[in-house]
């Protein structure tokens, strides 16, 4: 029922035509949007892609778990590792929280982490990798120091050595951005979705001012675009790009009979050879149990070239309430997920996205 009404809670009722018209009403030579038609359908579940390779494992011992306390069986805080990232050179990176450090994989070496970053005693909202692997943390000390700033921002190289730290915007989420700057996620009342860039391209921290001033409504993707995305209703989301001269250059409205619902902690969506990677959550309440599934899907301009299924209850520990990165697109154009539990250990998958 906690995952029911997290999902419910994540339906808007505003529809992407609203959310562009300031856009579209602001180009003078503006165009009615040409939807491209995405029906899903009636939802089949239990039917989830295998990965191609588990490129990540690790086994309950070699990662830090919580058992669930107390007879509601929940907890406060993280349960476990509930974060990572893939580099530009496709390592892997997970934040194991518990015992406040950093694991990185290199590429084919799945069972040994290459590297440990050990790190101080951090509340960790999230974690980024920079282009040559610098590490950002939206972090402050669970127990200050005397005198401590409460700087929320860090930059530390690869090793673990703080190249800066600074007072940033608060947010849900880090995330790099196309051309490398880092951007936050949420942070603002009236949009919480609105990405802010932290940092300039070279991977120097910005001023609070210029965080502000470089705030946009939506994400920032390739080539100038940038994404919008908005639900109508329990079963449709729209998903559209628009140019720097605020024109929309491809548009999808994605329907479902299944109730579906935009999920923003799970995967950011990503630019692939020229197509959109999205995903969305699919779900059915039963008698007895709630069915809840990640739809992913690589949406073309004649539609959808790829979609499947995955497990949304992958992470050990995932109550709605913390942050957490199920899902990530890697830079050579493939997906990754974690999965996490305190009996199996660690484990991250990679599929293929398709041509």
């Amino acid at each position: 029922m906690k995952a029911q009404r997290a999902l419910r809670g994540k339906a808007m009722v505003v529809g992407l035509a609203v959310l562009l018209a300031g856009i579209v009403l602001a180009t003078a030579a503006a165009s009615p949007i040409k939807w491209i038609p995405v029906p899903l359908g009636t939802h089949t579940f239990g039917h989830l892609r295998a990965a191609d390779a588990v490129v990540v494992s690790a086994g309950p011992n070699q990662v830090g778990f919580k058992k669930r306390g107390g007879d509601c069986g929940c907890q406060d805080g993280p349960q476990g590792p509930m974060l990572f990232d893939v580099g530009q050179d496709g390592s892997i990176w997970v934040l194991d929280v518990l015992n406040h450090r950093l694991l990185a994989w290199k590429p084919g070496r799945p069972l040994q982490p290459a590297r440990t970053v050990a790190l101080p005693k951090l509340d960790i909202r999230d974690f980024a990798l920079g282009r040559t692997n610098t590490i950002y943390l939206n972090a402050v000390y669970a127990e200050p120091p005397a005198g401590d700033s409460g700087a929320n921002l860090w930059a530390l190289t690869p090793s673990g050595q703080v190249r800066w730290r600074v007072h940033a915007e608060t947010g849900t989420a880090l995330r790099l951005g196309p051309d490398g700057a880092l951007y936050l996620i949420g942070g603002n009342k009236r949009n919480p979705a609105a990405w802010t860039p932290l940092t300039t391209q070279a991977g120097r921290p910005l001023s609070l001012a210029a965080e502000r001033r470089g705030r946009t409504p939506f994400q920032p993707l390739a080539g100038g675009l940038h994404l919008v995305a908005s639900q109508l209703g329990v079963h449709e989301v729209h998903f559209a790009l628009v140019d720097r001269s605020h024109r929309v250059v491809r548009a999808w409205r994605v329907t479902s009979k299944t109730p579906v619902a935009l999920d923003r902690r799970a995967l950011t969506p990503a630019l692939v050879g020229g197509d959109l990677v999205v995903q969305v959550d699919v779900s059915r309440q039963l008698t007895s149990r709630f069915l809840w599934e990640h739809l992913v899907m690589r949406l073309s301009p004649s539609g959808t070239r790829n979609r499947f299924s995955l497990d949304a209850r992958s992470v050990w520990g995932d109550d709605g309430a913390e942050p957490i990165t199920a899902l990530r697109v890697g830079s050579e154009g493939r997906l990754y997920q974690l999965r996490t539990n305190p009996k199996t250990g660690l484990k991250i998958a990679r599929y293929s996205l398709g041509r």
